[in-house]
């Protein structure tokens, strides 16, 4: 089924964005939040930003909305898609239950999750043909959050309430690591959204680990090896290729880290 963009109001900015009536505030909330993002962005990574339009969508009209892949979860989160034309930042007016108490700072954070995902595939260097889901995962996440901090002074965490809900995912095992951990963590068929939503939660206390020792020109100098023409890369070729790239002490570092 196709989405009604004739239901839907449209101001053009430095791109489109379609609303329902009545949500002209959270509008202009959201533009604002792309285009200081996209600047950003911009700065950090030293790529083009991809052509995009914004769809912000009432609550009737989510099952309406286009995927690249028709199996995706349909939980009302920000999502990027290819299947329009330009592509769309895809945005809920009313955030998913699953992502705890909303808040215009998760709905931030949320969207600069796909922000970043979206300028991380419109890098024209080469992806690994094979490499661990995670190896990509905290890219999005440590860019993320550091907008965060950027633009609207993030100290620490963004999902606070959900991560005192998941408590004892952090809480550790007889092996010193936590039952699932970032580099164990794989996406298989009947992965269900919590499981999920643990991950996202264990690469955010990740990306804040991170921007709390290192600066952000580790993502940077991380893609220029990374996005270099690799065929595989195994999970260890991933966690070397980020230690190289940390302070002397990263390699350690990172194994100390339980979740990781």
């Amino acid at each position: 089924m196709p989405f009604a963009y004739e239901k839907y109001e449209r101001v053009v900015e430095s791109f489109s964005v379609y609303y329902p009536e009545g949500q002209d505030s959270l509008v202009r909330v959201i533009i604002q939040t792309v285009d200081q993002a996209h600047q950003r962005l911009q700065q950090l990574t030293g790529q083009p930003g991809p052509k995009m339009q914004v769809i912000l969508v009432a609550p009737a009209d989510w099952h309406m909305m286009p995927h690249d892949d028709p199996e995706e979860p349909d939980q009302a989160v920000p999502y990027w898609t290819s299947v329009t034309h330009p592509p769309s930042l895809v945005i809920p007016s009313q955030l998913d239950p699953i992502v705890g108490l909303p808040s215009q700072g998760k709905l931030r954070y949320l969207v600069y999750t796909v922000l970043a995902q979206a300028f991380l595939e419109n890098d024209p260097r080469p992806w690994p043909e094979e490499s661990p889901l995670w190896a990509d995962e905290w890219q999005i996440h440590f860019a993320a959050l550091w907008l965060m901090q950027q633009i609207h002074g993030q100290s620490g965490i963004v999902m606070q309430d959900l991560h005192e809900q998941y408590a004892e995912i952090f809480e550790p095992e007889l092996d010193g690591k936590t039952p699932v951990t970032i580099r164990g963590f794989d996406w298989y068929e009947d992965t269900s959204a919590e499981d999920y939503l643990i991950f996202s939660l264990l690469l955010e206390q990740f990306a804040a680990d991170l921007l709390s020792k290192y600066s952000p020109g580790i993502l940077p100098r991380f893609l220029d090896l990374y996005r270099n023409d690799c065929s595989v890369l195994l999970s260890d070729d991933v966690t070397n290729m980020l230690a190289g790239i940390l302070a002397p002490g990263g390699a350690e570092w990172l194994e100390n880290l339980v979740y990781f």
